[in-house]
């Protein structure tokens, strides 16, 4: 007997938490495209789904980082746009360790823009809608002058953080693994790793303590500003490695390539279960509203509904997605509370 009350009530509180509506909405959306695109679970369309989602999946779960602290960052397109400029800007076609110093020196520059980011919002204290918005800019105009029309130059070997085929030639072992791994979902794997060892240390306690009450938490004896700086540098690494790959798959660099993915990366973090409000919620869950907002579109495509009304559904269903999101949040709440009243 008490073992099924300790069933249901563990049964219970799973089900309460915000991720599992995330979670059930991630099904729902797998098993409408699995009806509508029938080759859905074939190993290569597998293969091009993760290579298409990869970039959304990576800067949202950077910009759940930032959000969990009780920030927001609306210059991380910009930022991912002025990485593979740099990267671009730095190698030169013939010289191959010129992608090793691009890789360097693009690292260097992402740890700087998470530093300004975080000193903005940290110890100025400016609002963080107000500070990533104008540093946007600012990473918006460095990336034109560096590449004023898309283009720039990539060595042969850094398509591997597209395709491991990109060294086949070099080792067949490559070619063996590119049949099946995309460089993508190592990438992926990369910033989930990332986030499990932040977790696991001070720091990611301090992003959840100074996202729930920023005055408690510098009250405790925590360092705000310093846990905001590093919220906005981890996010950073993430774009980072989003940047490697936009530059893996495409050999060029372009100013204005990670606008669409902003906003995006806030709403599928959202969708994820992360509380705006900041210190709620789950960055492996970000991942998940990722994969729900990109489903969306394929969703959208393979219904053959007109492009005319694509925009329009695709903004009703992420507006369906994240007010399900809420709503099964303050239910699961007042639950609670009737409960313990």
């Amino acid at each position: 007997m008490k073992s099924g009350k300790l069933r249901g009530s563990g049964i219970r509180r799973i089900t309460s938490k915000p991720e599992f509506s995330s979670f059930l909405m991630l099904v729902i959306m797998l098993v409408l495209t699995a009806v509508l695109q029938k080759n859905f679970f074939e190993t290569k369309s597998i293969m091009r789904n993760i290579n298409a989602f990869a970039p959304l999946i990576l800067v949202a779960m950077g910009q759940a980082v930032v959000i969990l602290s009780g920030g927001l960052d609306l210059s991380s397109g910009s930022a991912l746009s002025l990485l593979t400029c740099v990267l671009t800007f730095v190698m030169k076609k013939n010289d191959p360790a010129s992608g090793v110093y691009a890789i360097i020196i693009a690292f260097l520059v992402a740890i700087l823009l998470g530093v300004i980011n975080g000193f903005g919002t940290g110890y100025l204290r400016i609002p963080p809608v107000i500070a990533t918005f104008a540093t946007s800019f600012i990473w918006l105009g460095i990336a034109l002058f560096l590449r004023p029309t898309p283009g720039g130059e990539s060595v042969w070997w850094f398509g591997v953080f597209y395709d491991f085929n990109a060294l086949k030639d070099v080792s067949g072992f490559f070619g063996t693994v590119g049949a099946f791994l995309p460089p993508a979902l190592v990438l992926i794997l990369a910033g989930c790793l990332l986030w499990f060892m932040v977790s696991k240390t001070r720091t990611g306690r301090y992003i959840y303590a100074v996202g729930g009450n920023n005055d408690s938490a510098y009250e405790s004896g925590i360092k705000t500003a310093k846990v905001q700086i590093l919220a906005y540098v981890i996010n950073s690494m993430y774009i980072f490695l989003a940047a490697l790959f936009f530059v893996g798959q495409t050999g060029s660099g372009d100013a204005r390539m990670g606008d669409p993915l902003t906003l995006r990366s806030i709403a599928a973090a959202v969708v994820g279960g992360v509380a705006l409000a900041g210190g709620r919620g789950n960055v492996y869950f970000a991942l998940v509203g990722a994969l729900i907002l990109s489903l969306v579109n394929k969703i959208i495509f393979f219904a053959d509904i007109p492009y005319a009304y694509q925009t329009l559904v695709g903004g009703a269903i992420v507006i369906i997605a994240i007010a399900g999101s809420q709503a099964y949040i303050t239910a699961s709440t007042r639950t609670k509370e009737i409960k313990i009243g």
